[in-house]
């Protein structure tokens, strides 16, 4: 964005010849450059471009051994940090204005001349509220009363599962759901096993029962699951689970098919046949897109009872790695291994198009280490990405940041020590959240490194957020069974979002809550008619439109 500004000094200002000169300057505030017309009158031109700080890493947390965190999500505003992974629990972390200091950490509760051992936590956070869950497996030992000679300590449990809800300010949880022994989670220690809906309010965990597949769909009021999907054909645990923005379908992968479960009744809807097993998974926020593919990128769509094929393109030499989907429903990214596992290849789609809109390589990395994509997502209108690989021994960097609009080379990246499991990136692309392990996932080792940073160089700039109250574009748009609204307010204060008919009569108040200055995300869900309609955000500084249309 520029700003020009124009002063008229008028007087007679002599500079003894008639002349023309140009002057630049770079400051803080941007560039600006003088224009002098000698004459009667000077005329100064001020051209004032910004110049957005480059991006940066905020804080870093790492330890050498032990603790290895493989999961970030980043939550509620991006204030807060919660990672997990092997050997310990789920900690808290400051993210905007934090310095990497752990604010706490949250491990199950064991009896006298107890101990857990083998404890992996897997956690998921809100994006617009101050919920956050930590789902966790581990054995209890007890110590015999001589926690100095382990020889004589023996099995107590194992296989002890919980469910926790939490807020920011508290190691004490909000409630716990113990398993009891009934129901077991698979390994937790990272993502695509668990999910939590955009506002927190649902939560659908993977496990068994009784030896089969099993999954439980919580709601943040209570412990007492809401629903649970079983299935007694399925002795595998999904590979890959995913839930929509409003938190109403449960979309998974087990071995080669995908399955669509509704989360309030936990009702199978529909299966799909993929076309093999593969970790490349990934759906839209409302669910009518699927990302997948082995060796190939494959793009499926809802039709309302089924998906469907829509494109397909193979890559030939390489296997799926991950992917990512845009809330327009549009833009889809995937992200290669090549077969030799020294480089990667990231391709985006258009969700209706086999054709890639662009391909950018990794450079060749050479050594044993295998480079492996392993997680990826994009900002809600798709033109910032994220990725997060293994790294080889000599190759590209581990984080890597991607502009939609110049994809040409990465904008940013980060050269981790080890490898990354997982990576998570705010609604609007401004802050990345990047966990894993501190040795290369080969190599023999534990020790963590959990990364929170900043992309000021996409042009998020503060003025944006500090003195103009916006309303981004609905998502999706047609609405058919709920809607995304994102926004940003110059100062803290009550919002109010609601639906208005275009006589303006309000027909479903949507929200209506305390909301902090910035830039905020949420999902509603709405039965009104086929028809068009005005949803309006209003706050103390005023209130601003946007349309949309409702098909059935």
């Amino acid at each position: 964005m520029k700003t020009m500004i124009l002063l008229l000094l008028c007087g007679f200002i002599a500079l003894g010849s008639s002349s023309t000169r140009t002057l630049s300057e770079t400051t803080v505030q941007g560039e600006i450059t003088f224009t002098e017309i000698a004459g009667h009158q000077e005329e100064i031109e001020m051209l004032v471009t910004p110049l957005p700080d480059p991006p940066e890493i905020i804080w870093h947390y790492s330890q050498v051994t032990g603790l290895t965190q493989k999961v970030c999500p980043v939550g509620f505003n991006s204030d807060f940090v919660f990672t997990g992974g092997w050997y310990g629990g789920g900690r808290m972390f400051q993210g905007i204005g934090g310095s990497g200091s752990v604010l706490w950490t949250a491990e199950p509760e064991v009896g006298a001349n107890e101990y857990w051992v083998s404890l992996s936590t897997g956690t998921a956070a809100s994006e617009t509220t101050d919920l956050f869950y930590s789902i966790q497996k581990w054995n209890v030992y007890n110590d015999n009363g001589t926690p100095s000679d382990p020889s004589d300590d023996y099995l107590v449990s194992e296989d002890n599962t919980s469910v926790s809800l939490f807020n920011s300010s508290s190691v004490t949880p909000v409630w716990t759901y113990s398993g009891g022994g009934t129901f077991v989670c698979p390994s937790v220690d990272t993502p695509g096993r668990y999910a939590c809906s955009s506002d927190g309010v649902i939560l659908a965990a993977s496990g068994a029962i009784g030896g089969h597949l099993a999954i439980q769909f919580f709601n943040s009021a209570s412990p007492v699951p809401i629903a649970t999907y079983e299935d007694p054909a399925l002795t595998y645990y999904p590979r890959q689970l995913r839930i929509t923005a409003d938190g109403s379908k449960c979309i998974f992968r087990v071995s080669a098919t995908l399955y669509r479960v509704d989360t309030a009744t936990g009702t199978l809807e529909a299966s799909y046949s993929l076309d093999a097993s593969n970790d490349c998974f990934a759906i839209s926020p409302d669910g009518s897109v699927v990302a997948y593919g082995f060796t190939a990128a494959r793009i499926a769509t809802w039709d309302g009872s089924a998906y469907n094929l829509v494109a397909g393109k193979a890559v030939t030499g390489y296997y799926g790695g991950a992917a990512t989907i845009a809330s327009d429903n549009a833009a889809v990214y995937f992200g290669f291994y090549r077969n030799d596992y020294k480089t990667n290849r990231i391709l985006r789609f258009d969700v209706s198009s086999s054709v890639p809109l662009w391909t950018y390589d990794y450079p060749v990395g050479s050594g044993s280490n295998q480079d492996v994509v392993e997680w990826m997502d994009c900002s809600d209108d798709g033109r910032w990405m994220v990725t997060g690989s293994w790294g080889c021994d000599n190759g590209g960097d581990e984080v890597q940041v991607f502009d939609d609009d110049n994809p040409s080379a990465p904008v940013f990246s980060i050269d981790t020590p080890g490898s990354m499991f997982h990576v998570d990136m705010n609604s609007d692309g401004r802050y990345i959240t990047a966990a894993g392990k501190h040795v290369h996932a080969n190599t023999m080792g534990s020790g963590t490194d959990v990364y929170f940073a900043e992309m000021d160089i996409l042009g998020i700039e503060e003025a944006e957020y500090t003195n103009s109250l916006a309303l981004s574009p609905i998502t999706p748009n047609p609405v058919t069974d709920h809607l995304n609204v994102s926004f940003s307010i110059p100062s803290s204060g009550t919002v109010s979002i609601g639906i208005f008919d275009l006589s303006g009569r309000m027909v479903q108040n949507l929200s209506e809550t305390q909301t902090t200055a910035g830039s905020h995300s949420m999902s509603f869900s709405t039965e009104l008619s086929t028809g068009v309609y005005l949803c309006q955000l209003s706050s103390g500084e005023g209130s601003v439109t946007q349309k949309l249309v409702v098909a059935r």
